[in-house]
């Protein structure tokens, strides 16, 4: 038992042993914590990539903002075109079918003739049925007032509907320069919103134009109606009394 060497225990652990605070202090001094003015660096310029992206994003919504009222304007100079046109192809079927007026009065005038010459050829006929020089001078001369009626009124033979056939920005500024992020976005939205008040406005004349010109469409339907029917009938008329 006397030749045994025995170790002491406390003395092993001691050498090792360190007290909770220390452990701390040094544990503290091995990471790279940032400072205050690291810190308050750090946020400035998370605050300032913030603020570039909102100033960003504000400068695009103006930019489609300014795009879309280039468009209504755009739009609104072609309604204004079509209209020009529309009102142009009323005014030429309003002469159409005043046109067609007059010829049927002369159409009527012509079956008034025609009559006359039937009872005339047929009084004759009744007559002087032996005579057949008469009727063939009648019947001459018969067919040159037919001649003469046709060429007189050889334009309407063409639909006068083939005349309808061929009828006859601002200046925007960059927002405020101004580096204070509260103005510029200020000045920002404040283009914004006057784009949107433009933009409603546009929307809503661009309405009214469209109900109007839908209007006159229909009253131009109606008027080539009428012209249509009228050509029809008058058409139809002259070819019974060439006929006869």
């Amino acid at each position: 038992m006397s030749g045994h060497n025995y170790v002491d225990t406390n003395k092993l652990f001691a050498e090792d042993d360190v007290d909770d605070e220390t452990f701390l202090r040094n544990s503290r001094h091995s990471y790279n914590t940032p400072t205050f003015e690291e810190q308050k660096q750090s946020f400035l310029e998370r605050k300032q990539e913030i603020e570039d992206r909102t100033i960003k994003s504000s400068e695009r919504s103006i930019s489609l903002l300014r795009d879309s009222e280039q468009v209504g304007i755009a739009t609104a100079e072609e309604l204004m075109r079509q209209r020009e046109q529309l009102e142009s192809t009323d005014r030429r079927l309003d002469e159409i079918n005043q046109t067609l007026r007059f010829s049927q009065k002369h159409i009527n005038g012509i079956k008034s003739v025609f009559s006359s010459l039937k009872s005339y050829i047929s009084g004759r006929n009744d007559s002087s049925p032996s005579i057949s020089s008469g009727s063939s001078n009648t019947q001459t001369t018969n067919s040159t007032i037919i001649e003469n009626k046709v060429a007189e009124y050889d334009r309407y033979e063409n639909h006068p509907t083939t005349r309808l056939r061929n009828p006859e920005p601002d200046t925007y500024t960059q927002g405020s320069s101004s580096k204070n992020f509260s103005a510029r976005l200020d000045a920002n939205l404040q283009e914004m919103h006057s784009s949107i008040s433009k933009l409603k406005g546009l929307a809503s004349g661009l309405s009214y134009e469209i109900d109007s010109q839908n209007d006159l469409i229909r009253d131009i339907i109606d008027k080539t109606d009428v012209a249509d029917v009228t050509i029809s009938k008058q058409n139809k008329e002259m070819n019974r009394i060439l006929q006869k």
